[in-house]
């Protein structure tokens, strides 16, 4: 709604249809049926972007103007013109990351009646497989069961209880996370200590007020919905479509404390780990610092670095430093060469060189792709 509103700021300004009917959340579709949509047919839209379950596209498709859906919606409502999480990304950065902080137990907890958490799910299996690691998939109780919420929970709870620990749970979004970690508290498991818990979105509203706080895959929602309203405003102009579908990729992990913690059960790999993360300016951090940490030697440290990160030490303190200058790029709108001086960094170019070698594009690029 932000990136959609942005434009509309720049190109329009836009009309938008935006009622809300008391009881709608409560009465559901009587209320799309009986209210909304008589409404949104007399207000006569030129375009529609729509987020809604299959039922409800069809009926706005027969309007016969632009329509842009989600992909929420199952596939064959699709039309030719949607917008999609790039599901795949996001569930590759995911098991990326807990595979990073070192775990070796994983788990996977989505809507099996969804087909894009089905589609994290698989991609996320075969990450952490491709690893040499297996997931647990949590299996659902029946859906339209009595009190299914109660009973998910209860479900949930002895699932989680009987993973091996410590355990990285993936779940499909930020809710689906929030109700793992009351599953937790139900099942007496601490968080992160025996199970972390990644989410999906990044919505800070409720990232921010969860106990412990979510960590979350946040996602280039707003970038991805200016991209949809330009497209939407090409398609009400008739003018050439560069492409039919606007891909939602994911930007980066936002930590919290539901994954604050190294998995590591080798403890001078760990502290060496630690250092490097929590050391200030990591771009001053030198092999030699890393390894004075430890009681290990340089080669020795070096290939339990191998073996836990497949990186060496340099390239660790690289990847840090990368992660930390890519965080700036979509949070912050300073030039580049600004964030490398308050980074520590002499020019623009002392980060450019690593940034490139470790995403395989220029810190610009990588804001044009990403950023809002």
């Amino acid at each position: 709604m932000r990136g959609i509103a942005k434009y509309s700021r720049l190109h329009g300004p836009w009309l938008f249809y935006n009622k809300r009917h008391p009881f709608y959340m409560t009465q559901g579709h009587s209320i799309w049926q009986q209210k909304v949509l008589p409404e949104l047919k007399a207000w006569a839209p030129d375009g529609v972007i729509a987020h809604v379950n299959s039922r409800k596209a069809k009926e706005l498709l027969s309007f016969k103007v632009p329509t842009i859906l989600s992909a929420l919606v199952e596939p064959e409502y699709l039309g030719s013109t949607y917008f999609a999480d790039d599901n795949t990304a996001i569930a590759t950065m995911a098991a990326d990351y807990l595979l990073e902080i070192g775990f070796k137990n994983f788990a996977y907890c989505g809507y099996h009646h969804q087909f894009w958490s089905n589609e994290r799910c698989e991609s996320f299996v075969n990450k952490i497989s491709r690893a040499g690691f297996k997931t647990d998939i949590y299996r659902q109780p029946n859906l339209y069961s009595r009190g299914f919420m109660q009973e998910d929970q209860v479900f949930l709870s002895h699932w989680l209880k009987s993973l091996p620990k410590p355990v990285a749970v993936m779940a499909c979004n930020d809710a689906r996370a929030q109700q793992v970690i009351d599953a937790c508290k139900l099942a007496d498991l601490n968080v992160p200590e025996q199970v972390a818990v990644l989410g999906v979105d990044n919505d800070d509203l409720v990232c921010d007020t969860m106990t412990p706080q979510l960590s979350s895959v946040a996602l280039g929602t707003e970038k991805a919905g200016y991209e949809t309203a330009e497209l939407l405003d090409r398609m009400t102009s008739r003018k050439k479509i560069k492409s039919p579908r606007i891909s939602i990729l994911p930007t980066h992990i936002e930590i919290r404390q539901s994954t604050d913690i190294l998995a590591i059960e080798d403890p001078e790999l760990a502290k060496a780990i630690n250092f490097i993360r929590t050391y200030k300016h990591q771009h001053e951090t030198t092999v030699d610092d890393v390894v004075g940490v430890t009681t290990l030697s340089r080669r020795a440290l070096e290939q339990r670095f191998r073996k836990a990160l497949n990186r060496s030490i340099y390239e660790e303190i690289r990847h840090v430093c990368v992660e930390r200058v890519a965080r700036m790029l979509l949070e912050t709108t300073m030039p580049v060469f600004q964030i490398a001086t308050s980074l520590g960094f002499s020019s623009s170019e002392h980060i450019a060189r690593p940034f490139r070698k470790e995403t395989g594009m220029s810190p610009k690029e990588y804001r044009r792709k990403y950023a809002y």
